[in-house]
């Protein structure tokens, strides 16, 4: 359970990344929290450990992983997304939007 979900991203939010992080912050009853690049590496050396942190830039991810915290990247968020919404369409789920 996450009591806080980072967000540092450079390029800018898109639907699904927004939907997918609504729905992360009602299942872990988490706070959002946005930090910049710059102020990132400062923030992953010093949080708590239940902190997801989610972020666009590769260096910053290996260093929340390296620091033994929970992370994702949202490209691979976005990928996994569109891959479950098209195994609902595939089932017969015809209401299923993207």
């Amino acid at each position: 359970m996450y009591s806080k979900i980072v967000l540092c991203l450079r390029e800018k939010e898109d639907e699904v990344l927004r939907k997918q992080i609504e729905m992360l912050k009602e299942r872990h009853h988490a706070e959002l929290m946005m930090v910049s690049a710059d102020d990132a590496d400062d923030y992953i050396s010093n949080c708590e450990s239940e902190v997801l942190f989610i972020c666009d830039d590769a260096k910053l991810l290996a260093v929340a992983k390296d620091r033994g915290l929970a992370s994702n990247d949202p490209k691979k968020m976005r990928e996994s997304y569109e891959k479950a919404m098209e195994m609902l369409k595939a089932m017969g789920m015809n209401g299923v939007k993207k």
